[in-house]
């Protein structure tokens, strides 16, 4: 690497640059720009290859981008299948069924919840630490956050949603995106199958 020969090395004791004279400031001047062009036609190669790898990688980000939208989209093809064969319920065939569903009366928590589009989707208000469905006997509402309660309180008269806003809270999860849907259009299975 080509070194300045007549200056000082940088934050060095060198004599401000108000002390020199207009020669030896153009002379500083000249060398600098001397130094930096050799710098500059000795990284010309490493930026050409930087360039290359920055363009490879990007190619990779986007077959990977591509990989997991097809992994996305067979997910939700499978869970549309799932949805038209019955093997997931909808949460009103759940909650209304004389018989608890084959998965058992769980907790939220431990159940899915999907759109008819194959999406997935949280109980509740986005933020909750916890999945709740709220439920009205037209004057009261509770929370309630396992099928097993849902259940019972369904058994005896209680619909889903507040009095004034019948349905189920559901949010997209990891938006602020939430909606009110008809328990018959919301699917729930165990969470992991």
């Amino acid at each position: 690497m080509a070194e300045l020969t007549d200056s000082p090395p940088p934050g060095g004791a060198a004599a401000p640059l108000e002390q020199l004279s207009e020669e030896e400031l153009a002379a500083r001047d000249g060398e600098l720009s001397r130094v930096e062009m050799e710098v500059r036609r000795r990284l010309a190669p490493l930026q050409a290859e930087l360039g290359v790898l920055t363009a490879e990688r990007g190619r990779i980000a986007t077959e990977k981008r591509r990989r997991e939208r097809q992994a996305q989209m067979r997910k939700r093809q499978e869970v549309r299948s799932e949805v038209r064969e019955g093997a997931a319920p909808s949460l009103l065939e759940a909650v209304s069924s004389p018989e608890p569903p084959a998965f058992g009366e769980r907790s939220f928590s431990e159940l899915e919840f999907l759109l008819e589009t194959g999406g997935v989707v949280l109980l509740g208000y986005p933020g909750s630490k916890t999945q709740t469905l709220q439920m009205t006997d037209g004057r009261d509402t509770a929370q309630v956050s396992d099928l097993a309660e849902a259940r019972r309180l369904y058994r005896l008269g209680w619909e889903f949603g507040v009095p004034a806003r019948p349905g189920v809270r559901v949010h997209t999860p990891g938006t602020r995106l939430e909606r009110l849907l008809a328990a018959e259009r919301c699917f729930v299975r165990p969470r992991g199958e």
